[in-house]
């Protein structure tokens, strides 16, 4: 048996599964340090945002993760589609066995809205 669903109801679902998924207000968010190796300075990455539930106790902990253009390498791939938002692979699964990659259009609205960053891409 086959089901019609319009854009925008498909649409109301999805950004309803990111709600029950991701609770915003649980949600916090950081800017990972980087270190230079010869001089033994930390400093805050401000071109990217490592987002996180709960506490956060190191980068590989984030729910997903927001990349600035100036991260990348001018004129590489990853610098023609930014700002870049990746999710995490526990997450990103979850939305994938749902709802294929028509999860990224909703996920990009709902971002916004809640972190006032702009993303072009979403991983």
């Amino acid at each position: 048996m086959k089901y019609l669903i319009t854009e925008s109801k498909l649409e109301e679902s999805i950004l309803y599964y990111i709600d029950e998924l991701f609770d915003v207000n649980d949600i916090n968010w950081t800017y990972p340090l980087e270190y230079d190796d010869e001089t033994g300075e930390e400093w805050d990455d401000n071109n990217r945002v490592v987002f996180y539930i709960g506490d956060y106790n190191g980068e590989d902990e984030g729910c997903f993760y927001w990349y600035a253009c100036d991260y990348f390498t001018p004129h590489s791939t990853a610098s023609r589609n930014c700002p870049i938002v990746t999710v995490e692979n526990e997450y990103k699964k979850q939305l994938d066995g749902y709802f294929g990659d028509l999860w990224h259009g909703p996920f990009k609205k709902w971002f916004k809205e809640h972190f006032e960053l702009p993303v072009k891409t979403v991983e």
